[in-house]
């Protein structure tokens, strides 16, 4: 929740001096992860759960973006 412990560490991580580094994969069932890199919170809707906004600090290469942007289609 937005006013959790955990959602106030999210949204306030830069203050805390805290460094997000998001990891991601494709489906549920994939084992691997892709390492994305670290990452800024930016804004998030909802509760139960949160879905949050991040900026990434460095760009995705072209081809894991177009991998990605194909999975989220």
């Amino acid at each position: 929740r937005e006013g959790s412990p955990t959602g106030l560490r999210y949204q306030n991580h830069v203050s805390l001096g805290r460094t997000i580094q998001l990891f991601a994969r494709l489906t549920t069932r994939d084992r691997a992860f892709w390492f994305l890199g670290p990452a800024t919170y930016r804004d998030h809707v909802g509760e139960r759960p949160m879905a949050i906004t991040w900026e990434l600090e460095h760009p995705l290469p072209g081809d894991l973006y177009a991998t990605f942007a194909a999975a989220a289609a």
